[in-house]
Formats: structure tokens, sequence, C-alpha cells
């Protein structure tokens, strides 16, 4: 089960201008997301990032911290990746896997996006995500969700709810509340494991209409018929969207690490 893990980490966001920099039990949003993938058993983790700034810091954060060890350290490469054709993460993703090719380098046949702004992920949900598209040879991406029944998460725009068929696979992402009379909704979360070669087809895809409107990269997956097979657990994730989470996170005293 040969993986690698792609962290898109832009230093613009419209809800929270610089959030993967803000403090976050004592470090950066965006490093908690990077010491998970750098647990997993991925191969390599790679931060790439639009900004110098978000580089210097996590690299003085990854040389300090004790959360790591050296192995898990040595594992991580931070990468400035800019183009003016890059409009998500995923598209960031997809380009530094066509750099790394483009230089020599052997990218294995599973790659994992995991959004920097994640702090909650857990090296045991990357890695179950990956079991489950390396399982069924006919998906191209798997992802994550959880089951949850508070309505106040249901109704919030930024909590994206997915409709999932019988065999586990997407049917629809939206921030709108679907579907409904649903007693229980899966929200989604931001992580994607590619089939390398859908990855790259994903690249080279116009953004469609459904995408736009949602404002969803992975309506352009589905779209285009692409099989998303979601793993759905009870593992609660709480992404950093707005000031208002950040601040409930911070105060989540058994999550902090060290």
């Amino acid at each position: 089960m040969d993986f690698i893990c792609v962290i898109p980490a832009r230093e613009g966001s419209t809800r929270l201008p610089g959030k993967l920099l803000e403090d976050l039990w004592g470090e950066p949003v965006v490093f908690h997301v990077i010491c998970s993938c750098a647990k997993s058993y991925a191969q390599k983790v790679f931060l790439a990032t639009d900004s110098e700034k978000i580089k210097e810091r996590i690299e003085a954060s990854i040389s300090r911290t004790k959360k790591l060890s050296q192995y898990q350290k040595d594992k991580i490469s931070i990468r400035i990746v800019k183009s003016k054709s890059v409009k998500t993460g995923t598209d960031r993703v997809a380009h530094l896997i066509r750099i790394l090719e483009e230089e020599g380098q052997k990218v294995p046949e599973i790659v994992v996006n995991v959004q920097g702004d994640e702090p909650l992920i857990s090296p045991e949900i990357i890695n179950k995500v990956v079991k489950v598209l390396s399982d069924d040879t006919q998906a191209s991406i798997s992802t994550y969700g959880f089951l949850s029944k508070d309505p106040h998460e249901f109704r919030n725009p930024n909590r994206v709810k997915i409709v999932v068929s019988q065999n586990g696979d997407a049917i629809y992402f939206s921030r709108s509340p679907i579907p409904y009379g649903a007693k229980n909704f899966i929200i989604h979360t931001g992580i994607y494991a590619f089939r390398k070669d859908k990855l790259l087809k994903f690249l080279s895809l116009p953004q469609s209409k459904n995408e736009v409107l949602e404002k969803l990269e992975q309506l352009r997956a589905i779209d285009n018929g692409m099989k998303i097979k979601v793993l759905v657990g009870k593992k609660k994730l709480f992404p950093v969207d707005t000031e208002k989470d950040l601040k409930f996170l911070r105060n989540l005293k058994k999550f902090k690490r060290g």
C-alpha cells in the first residue's frame, strides 16, 4: 500500500486570511496536519504551498518539534507550487505530482490530498482511506465522512454533506442540507486519496458547472464519471474555516498534542 501525502497550503483565504499559520495548541494549524501525515504509512509527505512565509514557518516548526522522530521528519518536503491555472487545492496537488515526475522522481500509484485546515485528521483515518481505494479497483478516489445528528452542523454551509449510495459511492456533495428527511447525515472532510492517473486527468479537466455553483472541487470528478468511494466513520473532524472554528478548537484541550 505505497502512497504519498500532499498538503496543499494556500496563504490567502477568503473566510479567515492566513488561517494555516494561526496558532493552535502552540503550533500553526497546518503543522498538526503535517504531523499526522508523517505518522501515517505514507512514504513521503509534501507541503505544496504558494507562500515563502508558510515554507519558512513550517520548516522552523519541524526543526524544533519533539513530536516527530527523525525518520518522520525526513519524510517531509516543502515545495513552492505556483501557477495561474491552480484554482483549487487538488489542482495544486496535481501540479506538484507533475513537477515531481518531470524531475524523475518515482510517484506511487496512490496520492493522498489532505487539506491543511484539518488539524484533527489522524494517521489512522489517512491509512484507512488509502485502503478503501486500494481495495476497490473500480474507484478513482476515496474520501472520509462522519455521521452527525447535529442540526447546526447540518445547516452550516461550511460543513459539506454527502449523499452516498448503498454501495458506498458518493452520489453528490452539497453545502445545502441533503438528503431531505434523513436523521443521520454524512459530513464530508478534507481528505482524498487519488489514483495518480485520475489525479492528472482531473488537472486536465475544466471546472464543471456543479463545481462552480457549489464551490466544491470534488464535483468536477463526479461530473466527469469518476467513482468516489466514501469511508463513513464516527470520528468527528473539525476544520478551521472561520475565527469561530479556531476559537472552538483552541478550547478542545483533549486534542492538544504533546
